[in-house]
């Protein structure tokens, strides 16, 4: 979800004690793997996810990635980034306690990471980066803008863009990637960042894959690394490595290439871009600088951004008024709000339904204007959750059930509203629903701390254990 970065200006002040020194802790953190949860020192109950490579060793400095996700499951990025991070030689860590609709929480979790992570592990303070999912991806932004103490050399942006409060509008020193998927409804937002910093001249990277809103498929992840540590390759931050650069730059000519053959004018662009201003100083460029001039002055190129904006201004007028019902959702009188519902769920519902018989480009804008509405009506539940106003969460996640009635979020944020209510009957019933729908990760449940009522519940933990001998999953 997209969660507001509103009220996180906390972050730049909250890492009050970067230099404090930590006393190293006895938890041995075993490289090569992944460590679901390493307690911070600072006596909270604060924790993070870690991964860290094979090879490390505290004798030499090493490269870190901080995470968050949406959900405060921090082994769910770890584990993503492992491969790659493996391969590149960078250390991750992830939080288990940022999540969306948390500011109190996000903001603690980067001061906690941050100070247990410098006091623990051997790090090169000029290479460290953060990412994120959708909101996490905000609080990631939001890190890197405005703690200046922590000198974020990058950010790897999953499934959103800039955090609300902070929209760069002068050039600035981050090495920003984005990927995005091309059903995400924050497509739209990445496409007019991609045009912000080409205008500025910002060094960006943006990578689309075929999907929706959320975590970005392993091989866009060893993308992502790859192009932070050729950065840091360019800047002199890592060795040289003739062989790496060589083979990164063979690729991005073969999708220049096959931008090319595809008559792809923004894949060119994209192609050509990161050749000449990311292999700069590394790899001869003059053959893609004088293409990329040619490809900018190009009437196809022209056309191509005239029908990505028309992409992006269809999406708006497909959502603006059955979004305008869903923001008038719950402040509706009640003899007005059955009406209300139905028009909400046969609305957004014909969305999908008309994907399914479109051709492709409208298909994609389609899809993605009912996964905005979807998004903004539990996002506007998870709001109502956040401040307890229990009623008004529980309607709008009903009216999402019942919209996706094979969704299985909805009714798991169901049970996240009714266990603190003091329903567990209904809690419980809810979680059935969620599991029916095909929820299948029982550290979701375990973890979650709006069902905090329910740990000693048999019937809740037989939910666990019936979870617990099924195929692990990150739903």
């Amino acid at each position: 979800m997209t969660g507001s970065a509103r009220g996180l200006s906390a972050v730049a002040l909250v890492l009050t004690a970067l230099g404090s020194g930590l006393t190293q802790s006895a938890q041995p953190l075993t490289p090569g793997r992944v460590i679901d949860q390493v307690s911070c020192q600072s006596g909270t109950s604060e924790s993070y996810a870690l991964y860290l490579p094979t090879a490390y060793t505290s004798a030499r400095r090493w490269s870190i990635i901080y995470a968050f996700d949406p959900f405060a499951r921090g082994k769910v990025p770890v584990k993503l980034y492992q491969e790659a991070a493996k391969k590149y030689g960078y250390i991750v860590a992830g939080s288990n306690n940022s999540r969306n609709f948390s500011l109190e929480a996000s903001s603690k979790s980067v001061d906690a990471i941050w100070q247990d992570t410098h006091a623990r592990l051997a790090l090169d303070d000029l290479q460290v980066y953060t990412t994120g999912l959708s909101g996490g991806a905000r609080v990631a932004g939001l890190m890197a803008l405005r703690c200046r103490q922590c000198k974020i050399a990058g950010v790897i942006a999953q499934a959103a863009g800039y955090p609300a409060t902070d929209v760069p509008v002068t050039k600035d020193n981050l090495n920003y990637f984005f990927s995005v998927g091309d059903e995400d409804f924050n497509w739209p937002e990445i496409v007019q960042i991609r045009r912000q910093r080409e205008e500025l001249g910002s060094s960006y990277r943006v990578q689309v894959f075929h999907g929706p809103h959320g975590w970005a498929p392993k091989e866009v992840v060893d993308q992502a690394i790859a192009w932070i540590h050729l950065k840091a390759l360019q800047s002199g931050l890592q060795p040289k490595d003739d062989h790496f650069v060589d083979a990164f730059f063979s690729q991005i000519k073969a999708e220049a290439t096959e931008a090319e053959k595809r008559d792809d004018p923004i894949g060119q662009l994209s192609a050509y871009r990161t050749l000449v201003s990311d292999f700069s100083g590394l790899e001869n460029v003059a053959e893609f600088e004088n293409k990329l001039t040619a490809l900018k002055q190009s009437s196809a190129l022209q056309k191509a951004l005239k029908q990505e904006q028309r992409q992006i201004a269809d999406q708006a007028s497909l959502t603006a008024d059955l979004s305008s019902k869903l923001a008038a959702f719950d402040l509706s009188p009640v003899d007005q709000r059955i009406g209300l519902r139905t028009d909400l769920v046969d609305g957004i519902r014909k969305l999908r339904s008309q994907s399914e018989r479109s051709k492709p480009e409208q298909r994609l804008v389609l899809l993605r204007a009912f996964n905005d509405l979807w998004a903004q009506g539990i996002e506007a539940g998870q709001a109502q959750l956040e401040h307890k106003r229990f009623d008004s969460a529980a309607s709008y996640f009903q009216l999402m059930g019942d919209i996706t009635p094979d969704e299985p979020w909805p009714m798991l944020l169901l049970a996240d509203t009714h266990a603190p209510m003091g329903n567990k009957k209904q809690a419980l019933k809810d979680l059935r629903e969620a599991i029916r729908r095909g929820l299948k990760n029982p550290d979701l449940l375990e973890h979650d701390p709006n069902l905090e009522t329910l740990r000693k519940d048999p019937e809740f933990m037989n939910l666990i254990a019936e979870l617990r001998t099924k195929q692990p999953s990150q739903l």
